[in-house]
């Protein structure tokens, strides 16, 4: 805000101004705020992953029978892409699943018509009506 902004127009641009400010603030402290959570999962995650490797590490040491399982690795993609793409995986499962739903539904049409034709059919041999 200008200060000809300040001194000679309306009040209440001076309230828009600092509310604007606030709420940006916020934000960025919110920003942050996630960053700094998200940074703090990704060491929680791997030092995880180094104590159960130290750990696998020390007991095949002194044990005889060898543990050869993989802990795990760093993740190739961040969390929220891999979350995301767990998200899409479902909703395409999902389509998949409604698409065989509907052939089914379809069929039982299909059968359903040919019930009816088969019917009309008998119906006109007898010249009579046929109980369904």
């Amino acid at each position: 805000m200008t200060s000809e902004e300040f001194w000679k127009d309306d009040p209440q641009l001076f309230v828009s101004y600092r509310t604007s400010f606030i709420n940006k603030k916020k934000r960025e402290k919110d920003e942050q705020d996630y960053i700094c959570w998200l940074q703090g999962l990704y060491i929680h995650h791997g030092n995880g992953l180094v104590i159960g490797s130290l750990k696998q590490f020390l007991g095949n040491m002194f044990s005889k029978k060898k543990d050869t399982k993989n802990l795990g690795t760093y993740p190739t993609k961040p969390y929220t892409e891999l979350q995301q793409d767990e998200i899409n995986k479902t909703k395409i499962e999902e389509k998949k699943s409604r698409k065989k739903y509907d052939e089914f539904q379809n069929s039982l049409v299909y059968f359903g018509t040919l019930k009816q034709q088969y019917l009309e059919k008998q119906r006109q041999k007898k010249g009579e009506w046929v109980n369904e």
